[in-house]
């Protein structure tokens, strides 16, 4: 049984007044960017099409802006009226409507990722396009199911959302030799630890970061020599399947009824998620406690606790105490304390302290186990997060991330919020479980937010994860299952206001809609000369007797691309967090090498030796911590004798008659 929830319908009037004054808005704020790209590049005036499409969008905003002011007068009745003879005409497709809608769904992604994606890249254009599909998905939406416009809003929005960020995963699943990004590779290479034998007939000590991350990710090296396409699509299918398997189990955990409403609630929990990004080898943390948590059975419970801390022991030291810790939130809201129980007596929260306590110690106990085991020597290593800098800077509005770590999770929590609070006249909670779940989820927002200045961090909203999991939960708990509400029989519906809908389903399709964009690769003819040259270096440097140091690009040995013994030490994203941990006898290991010439070859992204100022780079703190620990002394003793600026690859050889001093 779940408790009643009615989403508020907006009368057609007052939507309609207030969709044409956004979309007005919108449209302006798109051919006004539109057309500065256009006349930077001087297609205004060489381009028919292009000037084309500018003068239509003037007309458009034309149109709009009557619409608009027509809407605040008598003749608002006409329009409406001619929307709904404009939907009538629709309905004649019939079934047809429906297959037009899937092609709009695929028309968003192939249009952003294509030819036209690079005059979508200003965010007034792009949102501009995700309205215009919205309202027509929503039209088709309607014309099939033989119902009004405004019901099939959401759908519409949702499901273009959600494709479209599916998408932004997909198109990653392709054979370009090199990194799609600065960190792409690096994730397969550490990943090849738990296979290293079969893949590199070395045994190499496991990962010291992100453990479980690289477990899930090496399970295609149960394919002997299978092809880096293999592992791109397997990780797209990580990203996509995760999260949605987590709304599937919320979704069965809250007993949601209908198609309709289920389907709709997992496309908005997998964008509300996604929001973060909550990392795919998180997500076991939570859902393993949503699928096995019954308030009935404290044991039962538990286990499944102690299996997703088992979970959250290999994750992230952030992560450890989130699997009790939800638990406890689930208790909280679902167990009232009866009437010989007190609010704060031993009898009715040994089972929360149970959850968090024991989780905690388990997660704990797995990691040090971990630890012990893992093979690597120097055990400084695994505590890099505890070291790095603390930038409380990008807390604000930043270069790094627009709206800066605090307005970012504001918009995101804010509707959520809104909800709790909305809805609180449903729910008797009473001080002790009102202080606890607000103690929680203060614990974890605050934790966040220190993880989110460590440098390295800020740039998004990933390390407020736990967070926005237990806000979700509750959020979504307190809506719709039955459990949270009061005891007392009651009739009376949470009726949740229409610009509240409006902003839980805006927020999260915002944040899906300004992500990914076209892939700017280059020729492949230009890939497939560099990774020639890069495997004729190679040969030669080890015809001489030589080591070759792949500190980036280092898939082209794990994958065979490149014929080459493997150099374990001196990769780029862990020599990048040792810089940035300052990690001393590690570095000064690195510095020994490099100065020694102990490598004939180096394959890195272009080096280079200067210091960025704050205003000058919005990462500069990583940059310079790179600079100073890496790329100095790696010029010091070497000579860039190869660059493809293109690709972002240089090869380097040793500079024998330099002279480097301790700076």
């Amino acid at each position: 049984m779940t408790l009643p929830v009615v989403f508020q319908k907006p009368k057609p009037l007052t939507f309609l007044r207030a969709s044409l004054a956004f979309t007005l808005v919108i449209t302006v704020l798109a051919v006004l960017q539109f057309g500065e790209q256009i006349t930077a590049e001087g297609l205004a005036l060489t381009s028919i099409n292009f000037r084309a499409a500018l003068i239509a969008g003037y007309v458009l905003v034309g149109l709009l802006a009557i619409d608009t002011i027509l809407a605040w007068t008598r003749s608002s009745k006409n329009l409406l009226q001619l929307l709904g003879a404009v939907q009538d005409f629709l309905t004649r497709l019939g079934v047809v409507a429906l297959p037009l809608f899937i092609g709009l769904l695929i028309l968003f992604p192939v249009v952003v990722f294509g030819f036209y994606g690079r005059f979508l890249l200003n965010p007034f254009p792009r949102l501009f396009l995700f309205l215009i599909l919205t309202i027509f998905g929503a039209a088709l939406l309607a014309a099939w199911r033989k119902n009004d416009w405004l019901a099939n809003l959401p759908t519409a929005t949702l499901s273009l959302g959600a494709v479209y960020l599916a998408s932004t995963f997909l198109v990653l699943i392709n054979n370009y030799p090199f990194s799609l990004g600065w960190s792409e590779i690096s994730r397969y290479y550490q990943a090849s630890f738990y296979f290293s034998g079969q893949v590199y007939g070395v045994d190499l000590p496991l990962p010291v970061t992100h453990p479980s991350r690289y477990l899930l990710q090496s399970l295609p090296f149960l394919i002997p020599d299978s092809a880096l396409v293999v592992h791109r699509a397997w990780q797209a299918f990580l990203w996509i399947a995760m999260p949605f398997l987590t709304a599937w189990i919320l979704a069965r955990r809250l007993k949601l009824r209908g198609t309709k409403i289920f389907w709709l609630f997992i496309a908005w929990v997998f964008l509300f998620l996604m929001q973060g990004a909550v990392f795919y080898h998180l997500l076991p943390c939570a859902f393993i406690v949503l699928l096995g948590f019954d308030s009935r059975k404290p044991w039962r419970s538990f286990l499944f606790v102690a299996l997703a801390s088992i979970w959250a022991g290999i994750s992230r030291i952030n992560w450890v105490p989130l699997p009790g810790a939800l638990a406890a939130l689930l208790y909280l809201i679902e167990v009232r304390p009866t009437r010989k129980q007190k609010e704060f007596s031993v009898a009715y929260l040994w089972q929360p302290a149970l959850y968090v306590v024991g989780g905690t110690l388990i997660a704990l106990g797995t990691y040090w186990l971990y630890i012990v085991n893992s093979g690597i020597q120097d055990l400084s290593q695994f505590g890099s997060s505890f070291t790095s800098a603390l930038l409380w800077e990008r807390l604000l509005p930043n270069a790094a991330f627009g709206p800066g770590v605090l307005l970012g999770i504001a918009l995101v929590s804010a509707p959520l919020i809104a909800v709790v609070w909305f809805t609180r006249r449903h729910h008797s909670l009473g001080f002790c479980r009102s202080f606890g779940i607000v103690a929680i989820l203060l614990v974890f927002f605050l934790g966040g937010l220190v993880v989110s200045v460590k440098i390295g961090g800020g740039t998004n909203l990933h390390n407020l994860d736990a967070f926005m999991v237990l806000l979700l939960v509750l959020v979504t708990t307190f809506v719709f299952s039955a459990a949270a509400a009061k005891p007392k029989k009651s009739t009376a519906k949470i009726v949740v206001p229409w610009p509240m809908v409006a902003s839980l389903l805006i927020v999260p399709s915002l944040f899906a809609v300004f992500s990914g964009g076209p892939l700017d690769l280059p020729e492949r003819q230009v890939a497939d000369d560099a990774l020639a040259q890069i495997r004729a270096m190679t040969a030669d440097a080890l015809a001489e007797g030589g080591q070759v140091l792949f500190i980036s690009q280092r898939h082209l040995v794990t994958f065979g691309m490149v014929a080459a013994p493997l150099v374990h030490e001196y990769e780029k994203l862990f020599l990048m967090e040792m810089a940035i941990s300052n990690n001393d006898d590690y570095l000064s290991g690195f510095a020994r090498a490099i100065d020694e010439h102990r490598f004939l070859l180096i394959i890195s992204d272009p080096m280079n030796a200067n210091i960025a100022d704050d205003e000058e780079d919005v990462l500069a703190a990583e940059n310079n911590a790179w600079v100073r620990s890496v790329a100095r002394p790696v010029l010091c003793a070497y000579e860039p004798v190869v660059t493809y600026t293109e690709l972002g690859i240089q090869l380097l050889k040793p500079n024998y008659g330099s002279a480097c001093d301790d700076e």
